[in-house]
């Protein structure tokens, strides 16, 4: 993506995080409200180009059925964008799109991070992961009906530095001071 195309895209995930958090009701432990879906992530690296997929695991803290509704990743950098996948997954089918209660879901397809292509080495932290949902059924048919945000996430993003790659007068230097090391040692011992 362009510099361009992923600060529109990271305003744009902010201004929809907003939005959710301003018009979701007031958070609840009986299925309808956040903390009620505990979200376990891996660590998440890469370098600067990748795309990542992210599998984590969901616990539905409460005895309700919850079904999803939406899900969004918040960047706090433009070196790195995402797109949140288990709504979508379960819309098409490719993934669950409710979660029984008192249970747990492991390796669900969760979100995608792309780094930049120009994304400098370091660590990128104070990014979120939020899933939205309810008790409702119709939420994959419909998501006004289930925004409520049932877990959040804080995440980090290692990205690694380029391994430099030595070149081949490198490898060939220092294979020829092996040999000649060698052979002085050879004609001392004589």
């Amino acid at each position: 993506m362009t510099r361009i195309t992923t600060s529109k895209f990271t305003i744009g995930a902010g201004l929809l995080a907003l939005l959710c958090a301003l018009l979701s009701p007031a958070a609840r432990a009986d299925g309808t409200g956040l903390g009620d879906v505990t979200i376990t992530l891996p660590a998440i690296s890469g370098s600067a180009g990748d795309t990542i997929t992210v599998l984590g695991s969901l616990t539905n803290n409460s005895a309700n059925t919850l079904n999803f509704g939406g899900d969004f990743v918040t960047p706090n950098s433009t070196a790195i964008s995402g797109l949140g996948d288990v709504f979508f997954n379960g819309f098409l089918g490719f993934g669950p799109s409710s979660i029984g209660g008192n249970s747990t879901l492991t390796g669900i397809d969760l979100f995608t991070i792309f780094i930049a292509t120009d994304a400098a080495p370091g660590s990128y932290d104070l990014n979120f992961y939020d899933l939205l949902g309810g008790t409702d059924a119709a939420c994959n048919l419909d998501p006004t009906l289930c925004g409520v945000q049932l877990g959040s996430v804080e995440f980090t993003v290692d990205v690694q530095g380029a391994v430099p790659t030595p070149e081949p007068g490198t490898l060939l230097l220092l294979a020829s001071g092996m040999v000649a090391g060698l052979l002085v040692l050879r004609r001392m011992t004589q």
